[in-house]
């Protein structure tokens, strides 16, 4: 494998992510939702990494494949570990020397 083929582990995506999100949030999130993060992250948070969705084209002006791309979604869930309320949809590079990162806020 080459230097240019390099990818990112699902683990370095979800912390690259978290730390992004950090980051970012009180910039692009109402103070309500920075709040209700705050409060509930830690009990109720969930951190996923899913192949990208197929919108993706649209929002960033590029054909998004599963190979190169991973789609992480930062948010709480209830007891069955289903996604309850979405602060980010984030769309990340998977290839190590790429740094691109998109992040949808409050995705429906």
């Amino acid at each position: 494998m080459s230097m240019n083929d390099e990818m990112h582990s699902v683990e370095e995506l979800l912390d690259t992510a978290l730390g992004l999100f950090m980051e970012l949030a009180s910039d692009n999130l109402p103070e309500q939702e920075i709040a209700r993060f705050n409060q509930e992250f830690n009990d109720r948070g969930l951190l996923a990494e899913t192949d990208p969705a197929d919108d993706w084209e649209a929002d960033v002006g590029f054909a998004v494949s599963d190979t190169d791309y991973a789609e992480i979604w930062v948010g709480l869930g209830n007891e069955e570990q289903e996604y309850e309320h979405l602060f980010a949809r984030m769309l990340l590079s998977r290839r190590v020397d790429e740094k691109f990162c998109h992040i949808e806020w409050l995705p429906q």
